[in-house]
């Protein structure tokens, strides 16, 4: 999970897109109904749409999903809506979040495993429709529920809530989990985004655990003064947001705070 300003994204929008997406928008708060909604969505103007503001980005929000941090390891990059468009699996009633389908507050850049459901032997995971509230009673149905949406709690993890990047923890073999000290309700935040994100998916837990060994590396080459300069900078690499797997580089850190070096390192997260 990496935390994503938002003030960086805006930055770029310009006011062509802003205006098709209102445009997008509009026709879809003019259809007669669900079925009509559901149509204009699927139309290849809609997905023009969401890959025009994928182009956008910069480039630094292109790396690596928003959601695993992982790059060429679990495929493409989509735009993920983060309240989902067309259903709601925690409200069978719900026809989804189909209002925001055109708001750039609502997109997350997240790789297939993290964005579509997979069912494997070891471990089963994926977004889809999933998106559990914490107040479920305060859930938004339409558009005019405004306010609704304001007060709905997501149980999940956001990239753009600032509080929830450093929620999550790896143990030693890479596998995800709250971290030390996390009270109940963000356990359950975090225990939901493992399996809504696939984050204990086999090749990215194994990804994670060459993490560690490399960190635990080039901490020894540190401790041991055999190669120092060239360990923090290799370390300094592994943290930045940029990098792979960085929330896990700053994870396997964190117990060697002993260390000056590594102190100063972490003092950048």
């Amino acid at each position: 999970m990496r935390w994503i300003c938002k003030d960086d994204i805006e930055e770029r929008i310009t006011q062509a897109w802003r205006t098709k997406s209102a445009q997008a928008k509009a026709a879809l708060i003019a259809a007669p109904d669900a079925s009509a909604r559901k149509k204009i969505l699927k139309q290849l103007a809609s997905s023009d749409v969401w890959r025009e503001f994928y182009e956008t980005l910069p480039e630094n929000l292109k790396k690596k999903c928003w959601y695993c941090e992982a790059d060429d390891i679990r495929g493409d990059m989509p735009i993920d809506h983060f309240r989902p468009k067309n259903k709601v699996q925690e409200e069978p009633l719900h026809d989804g979040y189909w209002w925001l389908a055109f708001e750039w507050t609502n997109y997350r850049c997240a790789c297939t495993f993290c964005n579509s459901r997979r069912n494997f032997d070891e471990t089963q995971g994926g977004k889809a429709c999933r998106f559990p509230l914490k107040n479920p009673e305060s859930r938004a149905f339409k558009p005019e529920d405004e306010a609704l949406l304001i007060e709905e709690l997501p149980d999940f993890l956001d990239p753009f809530n600032p509080d929830d990047e450093k929620l999550l923890w790896f143990d030693s073999d890479g596998l995800p989990q709250p971290k030390p000290g996390a009270n109940e309700d963000q356990k359950q935040k975090v225990e939901n985004s493992i399996d809504i994100f696939h984050l204990h998916e086999t090749r990215i837990t194994r990804a994670r655990n060459k993490i560690r060994i490399e960190v635990d590396h080039q901490v020894r080459k540190i401790r041991n003064g055999d190669g120092a300069h060239e360990a923090k900078l290799a370390l300094r690499r592994m943290i930045r947001d940029t990098e792979k797997l960085s929330r896990a580089a700053v994870v396997y850190l964190s117990p060697h705070r002993d260390l000056h070096e590594i102190e100063e390192i972490l003092k950048i997260d």
